[in-house]
């Protein structure tokens, strides 16, 4: 999903609500007397959605997600707005956005603009938000619209909101956030607060934590942390599947436990956990964990503090993609292999076939035979994971039908797979980085071998797999 990618104030005033009903609840920031401020700051709720997804996100195209969040400003007309979604909490956002509030032509409560902060993982520009509630369509509502992009991940994203004990009749069922009836409802006609978390403090089946949460400083050198960030956004391709104790072997010692609780609405557990610089505590990283099975816990979200992702990424990948290449090459050594074999058909041509056989880790690996590919995971449905993809042709010229989408187009060296000259060639082509291997078997069969997002260092995993390789 997620990479990975929630928000409330009531409101007690003379406003006209006859568009979208009494608002009730508790939650609300301190009266200041100033009708306007009065109005924006407090607790907010709503929904947010991804429009015209790439690279990454690709598959999460127009998926939504319930949204949280708090917008505090001064006297001096300028504060914060900060944003959190499922994924994300109060204490670790999602967004974190210094604002302007300025008078506006088109309605009473002025407009708020961003001037400097973060949306997940990317800086936002002065002015790139610009939020008009007289242009939303709905009385007590708010709209954010934005752009993301992080090379070739993107997405078009809106953020609606309404604060917080504000029913929402006004508006279509459809429209309304998922978690809106369930969760939202029961809390505000009992007049609760808004939880730090989208889907805690639930009113029913409050539910158990599985047990005592593990604990430890959590500290680790500057390095460790902003490696560590490196490692989880752009190296492991499983982060999602990666468990707490695996994380504890990367780092080398326990996280700070940060809160426990538990989703009614999300039927799971969560852990919050920090990984703290011991040259400046405000350097961090915060990583969330889901209980998706009895007492394992594997990260669901995960963010930066303190100090710039995009610039721990320029100065570490490579440093992080060799160590990955070592740690993996001493794990494929030490485990052994087994034998792997599968039949890949050239499409709407059953009788056109390759056999191929290989030697595969014992562990960590799977085939997906609907996609014809060996994926870097032993669930071949994971999302993300890195892949070894099979595909059939007539002749070789056919795996260049795309080749004018092809980004970075490099040819590489040939390399010889079960006897037979392969020519190399990488590319990103819709998110993903490729290396091919691509040859004529024989007169009418022709083979692809790419590697999906996936390093092929002489002595790791892959490399291991294609020079194992048969072909017949």
């Amino acid at each position: 999903m997620k990479k990975a990618i929630s928000l409330a104030l009531v409101l007690i005033m003379a406003l006209s609500l006859t568009a979208c009903g009494d608002k009730e609840g508790t939650g609300n920031a301190a009266q200041t007397g100033d009708k306007v401020l009065d109005w924006w700051n407090g607790d907010w709720y709503g929904w947010w959605e991804m429009t015209e997804c790439a690279g990454y996100y690709e598959d999460v195209d127009y998926t939504r997600w319930d949204i949280c969040g708090n917008i505090d400003i001064g006297s001096d007309k300028t504060g914060t707005l900060t944003l959190w979604d499922e994924d994300f909490s109060r204490d670790n956002p999602m967004a974190e956005v210094s604002v302007t509030l300025s008078e506006s032509d088109t309605g009473e409560y002025g407009t708020l603009t961003s001037k400097s902060g973060n949306f997940t993982d990317v800086d936002l520009a002065s002015e790139e938000w610009v939020i008009d509630p007289a242009s939303a369509g709905y009385e007590n509502m708010i709209v954010i619209k934005g752009h993301y992009e992080s090379g070739e991940d993107k997405f078009n994203y809106e953020i609606w909101l309404r604060p917080w004990g504000t029913y929402w009749d006004d508006v279509e069922e459809k429209d309304e956030p998922d978690y809106y009836t369930d969760w939202y409802l029961p809390l505000i006609k009992a007049g609760k607060s808004m939880p730090d978390s989208v889907g805690a403090d639930a009113l029913e089946g409050s539910g158990d934590a599985s047990g005592t949460a593990p604990s430890g400083t959590g500290i680790v050198t500057e390095e460790q942390v902003q490696k560590g960030y490196v490692w989880m956004n752009e190296v492991n391709n499983n982060i999602f599947e990666t468990t707490y104790e695996e994380m504890v072997d990367y780092f080398g010692v326990d996280g700070l436990f940060v809160k426990e609780e538990y989703s009614d609405h999300m039927k799971l557990n969560y852990r919050y956990y920090k990984w703290i610089s011991k040259d400046d505590d405000s350097h961090f990283v915060y990583v969330n964990f889901a209980e998706k099975e009895p007492g394992v816990f594997t990260v669901s979200a995960y963010n930066t503090s303190g100090f710039s992702g995009t610039e721990a990424i320029e100065k570490y990948l490579d440093t992080v993609k060799a160590e990955a290449a070592e740690a993996d090459k001493a794990s494929v050594a030490s485990e052994g292999t087994k034998d792997f074999s599968a039949t890949v058909t050239q499409f709407a041509h059953d009788d056109v076939q390759v056999k191929i056989t290989a030697k595969i880790p014992k562990s960590g690996w799977s085939y997906d035979e609907d996609a014809d590919c060996l994926v870097e995971n032993d669930d071949p449905s994971a999302f993300g994971a890195g892949a070894i993809r099979f595909e059939v042709s007539a002749k070789v010229e056919d795996f260049d039908h795309y080749k004018d989408s092809f980004e970075n187009y490099q040819e590489i060296a040939d390399r010889e797979i079960s006897g037979i000259t392969f020519q190399g060639r990488t590319y990103k082509r819709i998110g993903y980085d490729w290396i091919e291997y691509v040859a004529q078997i024989d007169d009418g069969r022709a083979l692809s071998i790419g590697l999906t997002d996936i390093e092929c260092v002489p002595g790791t995993a892959p490399d291991v797999i294609l020079n194992s390789m048969t072909i017949k």
